[in-house]
């Protein structure tokens, strides 16, 4: 303790006089102003101020800091101008003298940036006078790149210009020298300055004194020995100030006693004498090392922060709460919603969202944004919005209010998604179930064993004037033996209904008789968009009827006319769309006529009317299924749940109900994702070595296992490989090979009852050829093109009730193009399939190769004699390979064919040294083995190695206790390479 004490003596140019005040431990001279100088150049804002906390001397840092404020300040307190969240006033910050804050957070409404800052307090003291020295740190943001102009500079050491001065409006405050190195003893970061012509440090504080007691080796300005320098090994900020003559800031890493490695950022100042010459190096060491690794997760996180916003179905959004709806940040995806680009939507540089809502929907959309987020609550509405083409789009928003500790509302943030195309199908949806409920009421009245025509025909002028806008319609029936025609006409202004039954030629029927005859002469629907068509109908009203637009469609059975519908003004211009629905109504009511024509046609027109309704039924069955399900059921039991006097058990099989159509929803939705990172080229290819003969065995394990989880292991399962040699590998991607293989297998499984399958490869001219046969049910040959297209499956798939997306074939067969081939298809109905996909033969490295390469190739001195592996393999190829590796290693080596005879071996065998863990193992599988044997030996390292390399496979190895973790194929230098690592 005593040597130590003298060595900080030594160290240290400050020394406590018997007064109490730190004095140097060299003499003062002309060089005391240099300590003032360091002062003013420390990289950190550094304040110093009385015992009130009244800043008395301030850095240039600290100045750049204050010069944020929008108006200056003359004199203010320290708590005036940081506001800090933990401490309320005086006292509280008193107490806090010693001991860093964690992460101090300087206040937006205060300052600017409104940065978070680590702040240090140091209590000095001058004449039995008390200052506090306040040294902040930077935690939220990052340093920007080096740049030696950005660094202040030291000119010479005769400037007197030594610390900005805090007035107070009556007189300047100044401190001598002896105080300011009192206050440079006090930075909590290491301090020098060095002797340019020497190396040597001639000032260093205690920062720096522990500083190099921490270190593994010390540089040449921290010994008393100059010529003892690693800074060859790294960039040093001395060298590079002495040859520069220039201020540095560079970062360097340490390495500390325990190991450890920190980065920290140096600051070098070159101080010259009157000629010029360089005398002195001041450099300041602060550890950034936490902040370098923040920096780093920082990127990731906004990396993957940017992948989120890149793959969001629609516009991520921030804005601030006002009607222009201001974006303060919008995701990619407003290009493809809007047509704008986010450039342009910022800050309503171009144009503001809000006039992008469609001008009918701003006052709804502003008032339910404001309803919900005075309660705090999430809201979801639908509007329109027109996009830059000028095409009105239905959009739905789901978003919430961002609040200030305060409680203030700050901004909205939310999603923006295009619900266009389901808006347009609902739409679609309830016309089409309005006018199919008109028609099933029009039915009904025509069941009616006393039918009424005038009830008929009221009906269907409803209906139509109903879908056309129309306010006057007239319909008129055919003529019957007795030569007689029904007029019904209804005029919405008058609001009255005429029923006239008149003689076909009456002289009543006036100018209406004569458009008749056109428009049956015509054979089709006849549309007038005009203003002002006059008509007369006398039968009707002796005066003449005037009308803006008139609309006509004729009925026919069996070629022959039953029946003529007009309609007239209407606000919007007839179309064909309005035409078809209108004569799905006039037909309804020529089926009525029809019957009053004839009564052995009541038969008939009752069953189209049953037939109708049957379609009616079956349409919207298949419209729930395929547009609805499985949301009706979430949404439908979902409210179900609100019943308050449901029974536990009711409401326990509605939770299962919606779980589970959840699942399904997941299910599609995952498999659509799946297809669209095909379709958006995100998908890679990676090619190696696949051994295809060892794949095959693998894929044989694993069908038998999928075969008795299906309940299916009545079929026999085939593996027929074309090249016999166990070594034989072709050079393609293995995983993507793999599930080509595997979609084509378990959709074999999925349609096969009885029989095989057979799964195998042939060599055919420049190409591999795989196949996989089965004896299912086949596929019509209509349907064959089908099943490769999205969620595209064969009638026989629906009727066997069998589950899928109808996403596999389209991958697989997207799969095998990207790996430069193609795939077709042989079945018939009743004789099975067989689905064929060729790649390019690209011959792989046979393994005779491999071993055959010489002993050179193996790592550089990589020689385990005397050392044991233990290798748990249950295949015997992959055991032979590996144990091959291992003897030219010159280890010794113990096999172990499943997880209990692994731990059985390492409780029974302590020189094994390292443990091969292959993780699909019969008996106990490689993770509870690990498990074990770790807790058994926690020294012991043990290595995963699994043919299944999925994502998250390493995360669970690691998990289970394993120190590394290797994918099959192994590759025998990353295999030496891990071994090493451990032995």
């Amino acid at each position: 303790m005593e040597e130590k004490k003298k060595r900080e003596a030594k160290s240290n140019p400050f020394s406590k006089s018997k007064d109490g005040i730190f004095e140097p431990a060299y003499k003062p001279g002309a060089d005391d102003d240099l300590i003032g100088r360091s002062f003013n150049v420390l990289p950190l804002p550094t304040i110093l101020t009385n015992k009130d906390f009244i800043p008395v001397r301030i850095n240039n840092a600290a100045s750049t800091l204050i010069n944020l404020y929008s108006e200056p300040i003359a004199e203010f307190s320290i708590l005036d101008f940081f506001r800090f969240d933990s401490v309320p006033d005086k006292a509280a910050l008193t107490r806090l003298i010693g001991s860093p804050f964690d992460a101090i957070r300087l206040s937006a409404s205060e300052m600017v940036t409104g940065r978070i800052f680590s702040v240090n307090i140091v209590e000095v003291v001058n004449f039995s006078e008390i200052y506090y020295l306040f040294q902040f740190t930077e935690q939220n943001s990052k340093v920007p790149p080096v740049n030696s102009s950005d660094v202040d500079s030291i000119t010479t050491i005769e400037d007197n210009t030594i610390l900005p001065i805090v007035s107070n409006g009556k007189s300047s405050f100044v401190f001598d020298n002896s105080f300011l190195k009192t206050i440079i003893e006090s930075l909590p970061h290491p301090f020098y300055v060095i002797e340019a012509s020497s190396n040597k440090a001639l000032v260093r504080n205690d920062a720096a004194i522990r500083f190099e007691e921490s270190l593994d080796a010390v540089h040449c300005y921290m010994s008393e020995k100059p010529d003892l320098c690693v800074g060859n090994a790294y960039s040093c900020a001395l060298r590079m100030v002495i040859t520069s003559a220039t201020p540095v800031r560079i970062e360097h890493e340490f390495v500390l006693k325990t190991g450890e490695k920190r980065i920290f950022e140096v600051f070098g100042y070159p101080v010259q004498n009157h000629q010029g010459s360089l005398k002195y190096v001041i450099q300041y060491s602060i550890d950034i090392t936490d902040r370098k690794r923040n920096e780093i997760e920082l990127l990731e996180y906004q990396s993957i922060l940017d992948n989120l916003m890149n793959n969001l179905p629609g516009m991520a959004f921030r804005c601030l709460n006002e009607s222009n709806w201001t974006m303060e940040y919008v995701s990619p995806g407003c290009k493809k919603l809007t047509g704008y680009s986010a450039n342009e939507l910022i800050n309503n540089n171009m144009l503001r969202y809000g006039d992008i809502i469609h001008k009918d929907d701003r006052k709804r959309v502003w008032e339910d944004v404001q309803n919900a987020v005075k309660r705090h609550r999430v809201y979801r509405l639908e509007y329109r919005i027109i996009a830059r083409n000028g095409r009105i789009k239905h959009v739905l928003e789901q978003g919430k209010g961002v609040f200030d500790k305060y409680d203030k509302l700050v901004r909205l943030e939310g999603l923006v998604t295009d619900i266009t195309e389901g808006k347009q199908a609902e739409i679609l949806l309830k016309n089409e179930l309005a006018i199919n409920q008109g028609i099933a009421t029009i039915g009904v009245e025509l069941l009616n064993d006393s039918i009424k025509p005038a009830r008929v025909a009221y009906l269907v002028q409803r209906y139509s004037r109903q879908f056309t806008g129309s306010q006057f319609s007239l319909l008129i029936s055919p003529a019957s033996d007795d030569e007689k025609s029904y007029m019904y006409c209804y005029d919405e202004n008058s609001e009255k209904e005429i029923s006239r039954k008149v003689k076909k030629h009456d002289p009543k029927l006036g100018q209406l008789d004569g458009l008749v005859e056109r428009l049956l002469k015509e054979m089709k629907p006849v549309i007038i968009n005009e203003q002002g068509v006059d008509l007369k109908i006398p039968c009707i009203s002796p005066g003449q009827f005037s009308f803006n637009r008139l609309l006509s469609v004729p009925a026919f059975i069996n070629n022959q006319y039953a029946g003529i519908i007009i309609l007239a003004d209407s606000e919007q211009d007839y179309t064909e769309d309005m035409v078809a629905v209108v004569q799905r109504f006039i037909n309804m009511f020529a089926l009525a006529a029809y019957r009053l024509k004839a009564e052995e046609s009541l038969q008939l027109a009752k069953e189209k009317a049953e037939e109708s309704d049957r379609l009616k039924s079956l349409f919207l069955s298949n419209m729930s299924h395929e547009i609805r399900t499985p949301m009706n059921a979430i949404l439908g039991f979902a409210e179900m749940l609100q019943d308050a006097e449901l029974s536990i058990d009711e409401k326990d099989r509605f939770l299962d109900v919606i779980i589970k159509s959840g699942d399904n929803l997941l299910r599609l939705i995952n498999d659509i994702i799946d297809i669209s990172k095909i379709e958006a080229g995100q998908l890679k290819i990676i090619y190696s070595d696949c051994y295809l003969n060892e794949m095959f065995i693998d894929l044989e394990i694993f069908f038998n296992r999928e075969m008795v989880r299906l309940h299916k292991d009545h079929l026999t399962l085939y593996m027929q490989p074309g090249n016999t040699d166990p070594d034989f590998a072709v050079y393609t991607d293995p995983v993507r090979l793999r599930q080509v293989i595997t979609n084509l297998t378990g959709n074999a499984f999925k349609f096969t009852d009885e029989g095989f399958i057979e799964i195998g490869y042939r060599i055919k001219d420049e190409k591999i050829e795989f196949y996989v046969r089965d004896s299912g049910i086949g596929i019509p040959v209509d349907q064959q093109k089908l099943i490769f297209e999205r969620f595209g499956q064969v009638r026989e798939a629906a009727s066997h009730n069998l589950s899928g997306t109808g996403l596999g074939l389209t991958i697989s067969k997207n799969l095998v193009e990207m790996l430069g081939g193609s795939m077709r298809l042989d079945s018939y109905p009743g004789e099975g399939s067989t689905f064929w996909f060729d790649i390019p033969l690209k011959v792989g490295r046979h393994r005779s190769e491999i071993n055959a390469e010489p002993d050179s190739m193996l790592l550089p001195r990589l020689d385990l004699s005397g050392k044991c592996i233990l290798v748990v393999e249950d295949v015997d190829t992959n055991y032979f390979y590996i144990s091959s590796l291992l003897e030219k290693l010159n280890c010794r080596v113990i096999r172990a064919g499943d997880g209990q005879k692994a731990v059985d071996h390492c409780k029974e065998n302590p020189e094994i040294n390292l443990v091969l863990m292959d993780i699909e193992l019969p008996v106990m599988d490689g993770y509870k083995a690990t498990q074990i044997i770790k807790e058994l030996r926690p020294e012991l390292p043990v290595i995963a190695q699994t043919a299944f390399a999925m994502m998250g496979e390493r995360e669970r190895c690691l998990e289970a206790g394993c120190d590394d973790y290797i994918a099959k194929p192994i590759r025998k230098e990353l295999l030496f390479e891990l071994i090493s690592r451990f032995i």
